[in-house]
């Protein structure tokens, strides 16, 4: 648990996924978030007739110990979730409006994704990657290019790493790990049928898995040995579709840092080999 978490963003990213007594306690936190501050559990649960347990039982779903969390975490983020919410893509929009729009988004769901991005987690991942003998990089379809970008940066730095982004290719190559290398996969819902199953057979080899996905409580995250998760809203699935994938690259390249990081010795002679040889490429 982590108070200092913007829980509001959390809380968006869930809500597709609760029953209804719990959304209901999720769109009021999300539409009065200053109210809920100055407020007792037992004041809340009469505006919302609902037990004072279910409450708690709400801020434990989220990661919270109690109400008392929920309230500490409101007041220590509620100035960095009231920036302005990019408008819908609208048919009539002129086209520097959806360029706007687009950015938008975009600028919105790095920032949730920071002020929600799991330390210790990231810490894990990178650890994973560092300990790895082996690489093996998973995505299908639109997250087949964010596979194939993690795997040229890891590659210029020396990693054993590789990409697989055919669906028999990633069975086949799940089937040859063992309890010393990392699976990473990239899923934006996490649900991907081909991505779970590759996985599947992955831990089934011992592998240890990383996953990088938009969602809480998804199947993907019920395999993985560690995972990061970018804020996301699936209602808002057209502006998603770019959003979410900036924002994993953004993951991406942060691990590539770290990596570059903690290797700096073995890296250091790669990266200046790398740049001369790109040179020659150039005018």
């Amino acid at each position: 648990m982590d108070i200092g978490k913007d829980y509001l963003v959390i809380i968006k990213n869930l809500l597709p996924s609760m029953h209804q007594g719990e959304k209901k306690i999720a769109e009021y936190i999300l539409s009065h978030p200053a109210d809920i501050i100055n407020m007792t559990i037992a004041q809340l649960a009469i505006i919302l007739s609902v037990a004072d347990s279910s409450i708690v039982r709400f801020c434990q779903l989220i990661g919270l110990n109690g109400f008392t969390d929920l309230k500490i975490s409101l007041a220590k983020n509620i100035s960095k979730s009231s920036y302005p919410v990019p408008e819908e893509i609208s048919l009539h929009d002129d086209d520097y409006s959806i360029a706007l729009k687009v950015f938008s988004s975009s600028i919105q769901t790095l920032q949730n994704t920071i002020n929600t991005l799991d330390k210790e987690e990231f810490h894990r991942t990178v650890q994973l990657l560092l300990q790895a003998k082996r690489i093996e990089i998973y995505g299908i379809g639109t997250s087949a290019t964010l596979a194939q970008d993690a795997y040229y940066r890891f590659m210029r730095i020396g990693l054993p790493a590789y990409a697989a982004t055919d669906p028999h290719i990633s069975r086949i190559s799940a089937s040859m790990l063992d309890d010393e290398c990392v699976a990473l996969a990239i899923s934006h819902t996490g649900r991907t049928k081909d991505t779970i199953e590759t996985l599947q057979i992955a831990k089934g080899k011992g592998a240890k898995i990383i996953g990088i996905t938009s969602f809480y409580k998804t199947p993907l995250l019920d395999l993985v040995d560690s995972s990061l998760v970018i804020s996301s809203n699936e209602a808002d699935s057209l502006k998603e579709a770019v959003s979410s994938r900036i924002a994993h690259l953004g993951l991406i390249d942060s691990l590539c840092t770290c990596l570059i990081i903690r290797r700096y010795k073995q890296t250091e002679p790669l990266l200046d080999s790398m740049t001369y040889f790109l040179n020659q490429l150039r005018y």
